[in-house]
């Protein structure tokens, strides 16, 4: 692996721990029995904070990761690489869309959607770190 590659691992895999701890954040307010006001506010910050993240986040894999693979995969493999753009745009979706539903009418929101909602965005991200960082990131080394 180059020094190069190292440093953009160590740097994608930083974002996953951030994009983990706020996904646990997220987790421990969703799967309470009901939000109050201050917990839509909590969950609109903690969305806001998660799509930043895996904006730039999706941008670093599609500008230094997805061309590094490339190089280090034999073709025969490159189909693993296509997989990371649409599941980094899956999740920005289901994290915008959570936040567009609380932003637009928080006390409308019907809190047994939101909670599935959320499950369905943390189990994704959880899912799509774990295969970069068990299937892919090994193979630049």
């Amino acid at each position: 692996m180059t020094d190069s590659n190292k440093k953009l691992v160590a740097h994608l895999e930083g974002d996953h721990r951030r994009l983990l701890t706020l996904a646990g954040q997220l987790e421990a307010i969703l799967s309470t029995k009901s939000v109050n006001p201050s917990d839509c506010q909590r969950l609109q910050h903690l969305l806001e904070q998660f799509t930043e993240l895996m904006t730039t986040h999706g941008q670093t894999e599609t500008r230094e990761l997805c061309p590094a693979l490339q190089k280090c995969l034999p073709e025969v493999d490159h189909w693993q690489i296509k997989l990371l753009e649409p599941g980094d745009e899956a999740i920005l979706c289901e994290a915008r869309h959570l936040l567009e539903w609380l932003e637009d009418n928080p006390a409308a929101t019907s809190f047994g959607q939101l909670q599935m909602d959320g499950a369905r965005l943390i189990r994704w991200a959880r899912e799509h770190i774990g295969f970069e960082e068990q299937r892919l990131f090994p193979r630049l080394f």
